[in-house]
Parts: structure tokens; sequence; C-alpha cells
């Protein structure tokens, strides 16, 4: 199971009468100042958030994950735990729901030395992901045209790498629906803690999980190179060959 099937996820598009119900409040910044708590964080982020869309709507997802990348590095650092064991990882692979709600999520993994979560996809959503302790590398993927979609499964398709990010404390990278959807993450040698900002505009957080050649693990890091793989659903198990 990947850690995002835990959170249940409303569309962002569905939040008009929440971003109304902002109008009664104070003015609202939309830039983060500094904040030393989490629910400080939260609570403006989500307000600003709520006043973005009511301002600018919430169709365009590039912007709207752009923006919403300002309020991330401006997240003071979030509670941990409790953990949930995520089974069928090839190393230790942790998960919790810090912030369910909207119009985003917040939520924590921690991974174990060496673990990879495989190449996935995240169909109608879109996603921040912050390093908080360790590092990762984080490889962006996209569909090549015409390829079988992601409900398919036992489909093969083709990808190409598009983004490596390789993030340490403080940093991040983001998705939206339409870029880099596809993506696979690898701990460093000392494990990795990471926060999650997860926005959805279609469905409910389905996904799938792709098993690659080589073991269910991308071939080395390189933007450019077209890889095939075959769609194997939720169970991340299923995705190391």
């Amino acid at each position: 199971m990947e850690r995002r099937s835990f959170v249940s996820l409303a569309p962002v598009a569905a939040l008009g009468g929440l971003a109304a119900a902002e109008s009664q409040d104070p003015p609202i910044s939309l830039a983060p100042r500094p904040y030393a708590q989490y629910d400080d964080w939260l609570a403006a982020s989500r307000r600003a958030s709520l006043a973005f869309i009511k301002e600018a709507g919430a169709a365009d997802t590039e912007r709207f994950m752009q923006f919403l990348a300002l309020w991330a590095v401006g997240m003071p650092r979030p509670p941990l735990g409790p953990w949930e064991e995520i089974q069928g990882a090839n190393a230790r692979l942790q998960f919790s729901t810090l912030s369910p709600g909207r119009p985003f999520v917040v939520t924590t993994f921690k991974m174990g030395p060496g673990c990879v979560q495989p190449a996935h996809c995240h169909p109608g959503g879109g996603g921040i992901t912050v390093c908080l302790e360790g590092s990762l590398t984080m490889r962006h993927f996209s569909l090549a045209p015409g390829q079988a979609p992601f409900k398919e499964t036992g489909a093969e398709v083709e990808i190409e790498e598009t983004a490596i990010a390789r993030l340490s404390t403080n940093t991040f990278t983001l998705f939206t629906p339409t870029r880099q959807n596809l993506h696979q993450l690898e701990a460093g040698p000392e494990g990795a803690v990471c926060a999650d900002l997860i926005v959805q505009w279609q469905g409910a957080g389905e996904f799938s999980y792709l098993r690659l050649g080589g073991g269910g693990v991308a071939a080395s890091p390189r933007v450019g190179q077209r890889l095939k793989g075959r769609w194997v659903g939720m169970n991340i198990a299923k995705a190391y060959a």
C-alpha cells in the first residue's frame, strides 16, 4: 500500500463555498511570514490558499502549486508520528496523516536507508514534497503520448524521465496533474523524513505503481531517457520485480 492511499482527498474544485466563507474574516496576507508553530502556519496557509482560490480560481494547477510552494518553504517543523508501517516495501517505510482537510492535506513519511518507493502516479493530483531530515532522490517522469492510463493494470507503457531532484533538509520538489505526475523516491544512506502537501483536483487519490526493469527500480538517472514499465496497481510489493 502506498502512503497516500490512507488519505481521503476531496477535489479542490469543490471549495467555492469554503472560499466564500473566508470573506468575513480580516484581510488575508497571501505571502507567508515566519511562523514558529506548525498549527499557526497551517491555519494561515489554508486561509491564504482559500483566498487565492476565490480570487484566481483553481483551474490553473501549475499556478496554484507554485503559490502553495511559497507556503511550503515557510512551514516550520511539523509534529511527526504516530507512524504506520507500509508493508511490502524494500526497506522500512512509514506514513502518518498529519492534517487532513481542505484545500490541501499534509502527510509525513519516513524512509529507511536505501528505501525505494517505485515509480507511481497521482492522477488528478498535485503535491509538494519537503525534506525534513536526511536525503532522498526524487525522479520525475511523464507518460509518453498514447500510453495506457494507470487504471489499465497489467498494461505496458513507456515513460520519459523529465527531472531529477536531489533533496536534503529544507529543500523541496513538486508535481502537478499534468507535469511530472509520475515519480520514484529513493532514500539516501541516512534515510529520509519528509512532509507532503497534497492537492486533489479530480478523483479521490487513486493511483498505480509502475513496475520497471532492473528490480522494479529505474535505471541510472538521466533526463530524457525512455523507460518501459507495467502498471501493477496500488500494492507496492508488486512494483519490485
